[in-house]
């Protein structure tokens, strides 16, 4: 069976997608380093691609401050 990475990801798929506790994945999400998720339907979900993008440093360029 294929696997699939969920476009919008709940607060615990998100840490395991980054190789994260929980924990860690809400200090990062509190310090800035990761964006907060969104209310979708009443639920906080993450972008998964943005998730990726934030890995694969395509959001910088190095001479700017991120603002999410």
């Amino acid at each position: 069976m294929a696997r699939y990475v969920p476009i919008a990801a709940k607060e615990s798929t998100a840490a395991q997608l980054l190789d994260m506790t929980v924990s860690e994945f809400r200090a990062g999400v509190a310090s800035g380093q990761l964006p907060d998720g969104k209310d979708i339907a009443g639920e906080k979900r993450w972008d998964t691609r943005l998730l990726e993008q934030i890995v694969a440093g395509d959001l910088i360029d190095g001479n700017e401050e991120i603002v999410w």
